[in-house]
């Protein structure tokens, strides 16, 4: 289910994950993670990887779903303040990571984001759904019109949403 609020309780961390503070936001970002020129998985100088750690194999409280990011910090914080605000540091190479079980949930359940996993792995990618700039799109467009959202207001989002696929 989409939403706006991706925050969930772990018993022992505290609250963690993405809260998005405007649809408008939330279309941005999705349009940016559908976009297969963004991610490092799939060609070079790729900005992001998105990964599902299954943790909870090792005995931990549950899987960690991260967005990894290797780009500017400053233009994070000016084009994705949302995520800029729910980033922890990174390690290596990783200037910083976005972790949120909830919201790459749903880019898989709600969104046909790919999952490929690996023999003998514990870590699984995500990988943007087949389809296009228009694939992710559509689907929001229908769960937005689903929350009672007039057309006039979801014309009013599917710019941000080209404006994050556009991103360089």
């Amino acid at each position: 289910m989409i939403r706006l609020n991706y925050r969930t309780n772990n018993p022992r961390w505290g609250w963690s994950g993405v809260v998005f503070t405007t649809w408008e936001g939330y279309a941005k970002a999705l349009g940016y993670l559908a976009n297969s020129a963004h991610h490092r998985l799939m060609v070079p100088g790729g900005k992001i990887e998105l990964h599902v750690e299954m943790n909870d194999e090792q005995g931990a409280w549950g899987k960690e779903g991260r967005i990894q990011y290797y780009g500017d910090e400053f233009y994070l914080q000016s084009e994705f303040p949302d995520w800029y605000s729910c980033r922890s540091k990174g390690t290596g190479n990783i200037v910083c990571r976005i972790n949120s079980n909830d919201y790459l949930y749903s880019l898989v359940t709600d969104y046909d984001f790919q999952v490929r996993t690996y023999p003998g792995y514990s870590t699984a990618d995500i990988l943007p759904p087949a389809g296009g700039v228009t694939s992710a799109w559509n689907i929001l467009f229908a769960r937005l019109a689903g929350l009672g959202m007039s057309q006039e207001e979801m014309d009013a989002i599917y710019p941000f949403y080209m404006e994050g696929w556009n991103q360089l």
